[in-house]
């Protein structure tokens, strides 16, 4: 059976997304969130009464993913596409990317561009701390977040910043460095488990690059979470970004897998 999931089905969701908590911190994130069901969409494959895949639409950002039984999830993709969701992107950690980015192709649907990355993990044991002058990003900071986002999406101009950019910055968990009265880098932890985080971007302005900017914003946000007793922090990062990967390794994250992020819009 296929249907639409609405609030009463929350904790069936999340006892689906918790079996493999690490590939599903997206959809527990939100799922976990206060906008869970008034911004997002879910969709659902059961057998019986038991849930065996959940797609989820996350309106604020139009991103898609999905979780469950392999053989599952292209019904809940295809249940998603029957309710003409705006699917922006799919960020998802592989094999079960492939699956989602191959059902929507059979639809019709052809990525404007597919990004394979890597998947790294920074355990509490593992952590080692950088100096840092970071701070925690402040709602003065939003604008200058936007700008940052666009610098990472090759988005770059004069283009007046859109609401919805404003909407998309997330200030709660974010932490930016200030040089000459500029916001230099920032670090974002997006969305949380109850045992890991996932940071979502790691940016710095190209004119402070290579002043230890982003290792110091990404050791801040690292310490906090570790500190309210998260076990873990994952990102992803491209593989031919050799710089970051070195920034990375510095404050002991280590590859665990592969990332596919691919963006239809």
């Amino acid at each position: 059976m296929l249907r639409e999931l609405h609030a009463a089905d929350r904790q069936a969701i999340l006892g689906l997304a918790y079996t493999r908590e690490r590939e599903n911190l997206f959809l527990i994130g939100n799922a976990e969130s206060a906008a869970a069901f008034s911004e997002n969409r879910y969709f659902g494959a059961f057998d019986g009464n038991t849930l065996r895949a959940v797609s989820a639409w996350f309106g604020r950002f139009g991103s898609f993913v999905a979780a469950g039984e392999e053989a599952s999830i292209p019904s809940v993709v295809d249940a998603a596409l029957a309710e003409k969701v705006h699917i922006e992107s799919v960020p998802m950690v592989q094999p079960r990317a492939s699956v989602v980015v191959r059902q929507l192709r059979h639809r019709g649907m052809i990525p404007r561009v597919e990004h394979s990355s890597l998947f790294l993990e920074l355990t509490r044991q593992a952590f080692r701390p950088q100096e840092s002058a970071a701070r925690p990003a402040r709602e003065e900071d939003r604008d200058a977040l936007v700008l940052l986002q666009r610098e990472l999406h090759d988005r770059t101009g004069t283009a007046p910043i859109t609401e919805r950019e404003r909407g998309k910055i997330m200030l709660e968990g974010a932490f930016v460095v200030e040089e000459d009265g500029h916001i230099a880098a920032t670090a974002t932890a997006g969305v949380r488990s109850r045992r890991y985080t996932q940071v979502v971007g790691v940016i710095t302005d190209p004119q402070f690059r290579r002043r230890g900017f982003a290792a110091g914003c990404l050791s801040a946000l690292c310490a906090q979470r570790f500190a309210e007793g998260k076990e873990a922090v994952f990102l992803f990062t491209e593989a031919q970004n050799t710089a970051a990967q070195a920034i990375y390794a510095k404050l002991g994250f280590t590859v665990i897998g592969e990332f596919l992020l691919a963006a239809y819009a």
